[in-house]
């Protein structure tokens, strides 16, 4: 066998929050890493969580030895974790790197294995706030170690659904050098890590080949998968990012922002806007969107809609030619591997949401499956009727522009600035008695609310417009009286 495999001097940090039904599925990881690992140089070193009320964890060090034994015989068990808190994933990582490049020039991979998007969900009803680690917590985490601009954390992979998204891939930049993630969902078995270090032998040690060929590997190993609307699968998809080039994303997908702000005051943008959307492939629920989908979609829509002539037309398809470059080019999305039958998922998601569903009975069955078994993360989904659905998927749009609100890419003048003033704006207008169905009409409020000017002041054309918003529609005058009173409550 080649001495130079890509794992040799490899150090690979595995950090599971397992969630007690994914728990067999983590020991299955945790085996195949056992079994992979080789003996001469790699480590890899695993926090495991099973989150199923036994009060411990277990820590693991494999480095090519005791591959037969229990697993019970060569873990450390410690007492079980807040896996959402930072600190716990700072210190895991302090513990399974340092001392830094000791050996030389040594690669450092970061595996987070758990839920999505939702990132490592812990279900323990003690632990106040948010149960998840946030893309903010996440950064968090990282700047506690010592991998900066300087000494980059080489790969992150997340061993989760749905988190090939832009936002959280602008929030690593600083600290990590590659981000290997699906936009879809991940199957319950896991990356297949046994095939994937086996078949890396002899492609040497240089983390952008390892990112590049990762998701081939992935994608070949669930070819034969069926993904059918009642077994819960999403489609198999892989994509790596190079983060160290992701401005040359963000950049032009801030000046799309900034364009569709400007438009969406005339009816006819906003309209373009909301249609492109509604074609373009979407995740999670129709909370993500597939980026080069939309940008592919939108100046069509623009002439459709009778914009193409008009102001902004112009730098809206500039921009959006100007992202589809940005995707399509190799040195930015390194890698985007799916299956032969999966159209127009290009690797880079972003937060825009939309539900394309006509009426509530369409919609419950996207959410819980033909069957109305539960296929999304939300309990409270698992036996809800439209009421409970719609307040879980409400809820989920709240936390997540919560969340996103921390980030420099999302807030400012950014993607977050377009999502409060400008689509919240066109839903408004487009669906006035939907926008629960369609989006949040709490949300929307929320966001109106905040925009300048507001619904108590200003004489701009926008603070004007949803002034009379208010006036003309019922159900957002409800909805905002209904939000003062929990917020009295």
């Amino acid at each position: 066998m080649n001495d130079e495999h890509v794992s040799k001097n490899w150090t690979i940090m595995v950090y599971i929050s397992a969630d007690d039904v994914l728990a067999n599925f983590a020991i299955d990881s945790l085996n195949q890493f056992r079994r992979a690992v080789s003996d001469d140089g790699d480590i890899v070193m695993a926090l495991f969580d099973p989150n199923n009320g036994s009060g411990e964890a277990f820590r693991y060090r494999f480095e090519g030895k005791n591959k037969d034994v229990p697993l019970s015989e060569i873990g450390e068990k410690i007492e079980t974790l807040n896996m959402a808190d930072p600190k716990t994933l700072t210190s895991f990582v302090k513990w399974a790197s340092e001392p830094l490049k000791e050996p030389k020039d040594r690669n450092y991979c970061l595996i987070l294995w758990g839920h999505g998007t939702e990132l490592l969900l812990d279900r323990d009803p003690s632990i106040k706030g948010r149960r998840y680690l946030t893309p903010g917590k996440l950064k968090s985490a990282l700047a506690g170690t010592k991998f900066n601009e300087n000494n980059r954390l080489d790969i992150v992979a997340l061993d989760a659904c749905s988190m090939s998204m832009i936002e959280l891939a602008s929030v690593l930049q600083d600290c990590v050098s590659f981000m290997i993630a699906s936009q879809d969902d991940v199957p319950d078995v896991s990356f297949p890590y046994e095939r994937i270090l086996k078949e890396l032998y002899g492609h040497g040690t240089d983390p952008e080949i390892v990112c590049r060929l990762i998701p081939k590997i992935y994608v070949e190993s669930f070819r034969d998968y069926l993904v059918t609307s009642r077994n819960g699968v999403g489609e198999i998809m892989l994509s790596s990012l190079n983060l160290q080039k992701i401005e040359a994303i963000t950049g032009p997908v801030s000046r799309l922002a900034g364009h569709m702000l400007s438009s969406v005051a005339d009816k006819a943008f906003g309209n373009a806007i909301v249609d492109a959307r509604k074609i373009s492939r979407d995740f999670v629920l129709g909370l993500f969107v597939d980026l080069y989908d939309f940008c592919d979609n939108l100046p069509k829509s623009l002439d459709d809609n009778g914009c193409g002539d008009k102001e902004y037309s112009g730098d809206l398809k500039d921009a959006c030619k100007q992202v589809r470059e940005a995707i399509a080019n190799e040195e930015y999305v390194i890698a985007n591997e799916t299956r032969p039958n999966v159209h127009n998922c290009h690797g880079v998601s972003i937060y825009f949401p939309y539900s394309f569903e006509e009426d509530e009975n369409q919609q419950i069955k996207r959410l819980l499956g033909e069957n109305q078994t539960g296929i999304l993360n939300l309990p409270s989904l698992v036996k809800g009727g439209p009421g409970n659905a719609r307040k879980a998927r409400n809820g989920r749009i709240e936390e997540l522009e919560a969340d996103f609100a921390q980030l420099p890419f999302f807030k400012d003048d950014g993607w977050g600035a377009f999502i409060k003033q400008g689509w919240s704006r066109a839903l408004a207008r487009r669906f006035p008695d939907k926008l629960d169905l369609h989006y949040s009409a709490e949300q929307v409020v929320q966001n109106l609310l905040a925009a300048p000017g507001g619904w108590g002041g200003g004489s701009d054309k926008a603070s004007v417009e949803i002034r009379q918003l208010q006036k003309q529609n019922e159900y957002l005058t409800k909805e905002l009286e209904r939000l003062a009173l929990k917020r009295g409550a």
